[in-house]
């Protein structure tokens, strides 16, 4: 429509009858075509949230139009009419009513964005068109008139830059980044980028994920990451290969004290440098080099650095934040070593470990585990497939026997690490199992009651239990060389556990400096964390007796443990 209107202002072309007519055909064009994308997205979305938002739309657009473009607009080009212009204008009323409704059930679109898209391309658009419409009245000289025709032509170009301002908008969004590709390809470059700063958990990281993504997207010949103390700027130092932009950094640091905020851009002698991180008088900085074709970095490409900037900033922050906290966790206990350590601390150590131990377990059986079982399928086709004489026959068997002690054996570690079912079972048949497995790798016997056991226990008691029953075994079996082991454990106001062997023993004076040997460590700390009591009673020649004693806990307190342990997955 506004296309023929340009036509017949600017040529003089066409009368008004022949104009009419193409402004109807245009018309009846453009709404088909708009019913036509409403039935496609009702199609579309005929299952969806937006089913009513379609519907509603295509059934006031059907309303509006089809008696206008129906009874009058298509007929009019043969010479006809079934309905006057006036009549068919009533119908377009259903249009407003339609869209108010949905406006006020709140089912449209984001009407505020799209106004302010519509205001500010529209200011865009108004000096453009004003410079274009008077210039095209002077080069027209056209006297006759010349306030209409300027006013038409005015608004014709303004329409159509506003216009064009919108399909640029959708030109960046759809078309632009398949002809760049990666390059200039900034927000594919952002999502990308935030999707692998989550699994960063080191400065070290968080920089070598920058440097991949700068070279990813910009045409820059190289880029390094500085650290600048500010209290001591003179003393800052790069190796050789820039050497001869030092004293720019310098310059461009001090210049801008004061003005020093994260997504600043200082410019140096080759190059910029970016402000991606700040920790009290620590200053993180990438330094990007002069791009390939030598031009400065465009407004896009700084927006793009600026938003790397900030995101790496938080990135910065939350690592200096998990450093501290470790370094505080590590002095705390460093500090209560050898002493009445806190239970909290132990544990949360304690948590952590098991937490370390079940992706062990799991990477072992999902990995190691695997690999042997088919090499081990492998060697057993080759060897029925495949004709050979007896003295390689042997060596294969050999070497499939050795296989499936490697299977075995991962398969214990698997069991140690993690035990199994251990919530499923409960912890007497999980500990009857750990028996009988160890039974049939030592030379002692053991002796396990557990009749008067009926506590219903929470995971971390169970777990800690089987643990500390584990180290007993293991201590017993590397260091004690007992014959005969006698374990109880029974329910009364607390949970009771006993241990008692018939090895050397050892004298109690002695205990301080032993037990860092014998594993009885951590199993006095695993008690402490539970806030629980441990006694040893021990002689030289009259092995050892261990009465442990844990409070009754209930397993509904399980879920908080485990929240807990979630929480805590931060210093992990």
């Amino acid at each position: 429509m506004i296309g023929s209107e340009l036509v017949v202002l600017i040529f003089n072309v066409g009368s008004a009858n022949v104009l009419s007519i193409l402004k109807l055909i245009c018309f009846a064009i453009i709404n088909v075509y708009i019913i036509y994308k409403l039935v496609h997205k009702f199609i579309i979305h005929r299952k969806g949230p937006l089913k009513a938002l379609f519907k509603l739309s295509l059934v006031g657009h059907m309303v509006g139009f089809l008696p206008f473009l129906i009874l009058f607009a298509l007929p009019q080009v043969f010479g006809v009419s079934f309905l006057s212009p006036n009549v068919a204008a009533v119908f377009l009323l259903t249009i407003p009513i339609v869209y108010f409704y949905m406006l006020m059930t709140k089912q449209l679109f984001d009407i505020d964005f799209l106004l302010n898209r519509f205001i500010y391309y529209a200011s865009l658009s108004f000096f453009p068109t004003l410079i274009i419409s008077l210039l095209s009245i002077l080069i027209l000289n056209q006297n006759n008139q010349i306030g209409v025709k300027w006013s038409q032509l005015f608004l014709a170009c303004y329409l159509l830059i506003t216009l064009m301002l919108f399909l640029k908008e959708y030109a960046d969004l759809k078309i632009r980044p398949r002809l760049n590709k990666d390059l200039h390809n900034f927000q594919g470059s952002l999502n990308r980028f935030s999707a692998r700063i989550s699994r960063v958990m080191k400065r070290s990281d968080l920089e070598r994920v920058l440097e991949q993504e700068i070279y990813n997207v910009l045409p820059v010949k190289k880029v390094a990451f500085l650290e600048i103390n500010m209290d001591r700027v003179e003393e800052f130092k790069l190796d050789e290969s820039l050497a001869d932009i030092q004293d720019s950094i310098i310059e461009a640091v001090q210049a801008s004290v004061g003005q020093l905020m994260i997504g600043n851009v200082l410019n140096v002698e080759r190059g910029i440098c970016v402000i991606a991180g700040k920790k009290q008088s620590i200053l993180h900085l990438m330094w990007l080099d002069v791009k390939g074709n030598r031009t400065k970095y465009n407004l896009d490409e700084l927006a793009w650095l600026r938003t790397l900037a900030n995101y790496s900033a938080i990135v910065y922050e939350n690592l200096y934040l998990i450093e501290s906290l470790v370094e505080e966790l590590e002095v705390e206990f460093q500090k209560q070593r050898g002493t009445d350590s806190s239970p909290w601390l132990l544990r949360l150590i304690f948590k952590l470990a098991e937490k370390e131990r079940r992706k062990l377990a799991s990477d072992l059986h999902d990995s190691a585990l695997q690999d042997q079982l088919i090499w081990y399928r492998n060697l057993e086709s080759a060897m029925l497939d495949h004709d050979m004489s007896s003295e390689l026959h042997q060596k294969l068997v050999d070497v499939r026997e050795g296989l499936l002690d490697v299977i075995h054996q991962i398969r214990e570690t698997c069991n140690e690490l993690r035990p199994p079912l251990l919530q499923e079972m409960g912890i007497v048949e999980a500990l009857q199992g750990l028996f009988e497995q160890t039974q049939i790798r030592s030379n002692y016997v053991i002796d396990f009651q557990s009749d008067s056991f009926r506590a219903d226990i929470n995971d971390e008691q169970m777990l800690t239990i089987f643990r500390i029953v584990q180290e007993l075994l293991r201590n017993a079996s590397k260091h004690a060389k007992a014959s005969n082991i006698s374990i109880s454990l029974e329910q009364k106001n607390d949970i009771r556990l006993t241990y008692k062997d018939d090895g050397i023993g050892l004298k109690l004076e002695d205990l301080n400096d032993s037990y860092q040997h014998m594993g009885l460590s951590g199993i006095k700390e695993r008690v402490h964390s539970l806030e629980g009591v441990i006694d040893f009673r021990s002689e030289p020649g009259e092995g050892l007796e261990v009465q442990i004693s844990l409070p009754l806990e209930s397993a509904s307190m399980d879920r908080e443990s485990e929240e807990d342990t979630n929480g805590s997955n931060i210093a992990g």
